[in-house]
């Protein structure tokens, strides 16, 4: 079988027909943190190529919109997991070298899909203020 061959199979067993239920059952499991590549290799879902005309189609702006809340939940879910692993070693099911490169990874997902809450960098902004040199003793007293 041939790579061309191979792709009209597997696209012709597989929904394209979007739907407001399709959609939101995708985004429940992307919000539980499963990825979409293994949502959509189960029977009866979109191939991931369809998911993404979706998203940029134009046409579909409400699933757009909760694709990218359930991206941001799914880093909120990553970010539960590693409390999992902590407590796998602590019971001594998982390996420490183990857990800490599912650690990494699951670290470094929860910071790309949820930056504000998972970040390590910090926000050093600062604001000045341009005043003379009498103003600031004003401004002292």
């Amino acid at each position: 079988m041939t790579s061309s061959t191979y792709r009209e199979v597997r696209t012709m067993s597989r929904p394209s027909i979007y739907s407001g239920e399709l959609a939101e059952s995708i985004c429940a499991r992307l919000a539980g943190g499963e990825s979409l590549r293994a949502i959509c290799r189960e029977k009866g879902m979109p191939d991931k190529s369809q998911v993404f005309r979706w998203l940029v189609d134009g046409q579909h702006t409400e699933f757009r919109d909760q694709y990218m809340a359930a991206r941001e939940a799914a880093g909120f879910a990553h970010a539960d997991r590693l409390v999992e692993i902590a407590d796998q070693i602590e019971s001594g099911e998982l390996e420490p070298a183990k857990a800490r490169a599912m650690a990494d990874n699951l670290k470094w997902c929860a910071e790309r899909m949820s930056p504000k809450a998972h970040t390590t960098r910090q926000d050093l902004r600062v604001e000045t203020t341009q005043r003379t040199h009498e103003e600031w003793l004003e401004y002292l007293k």
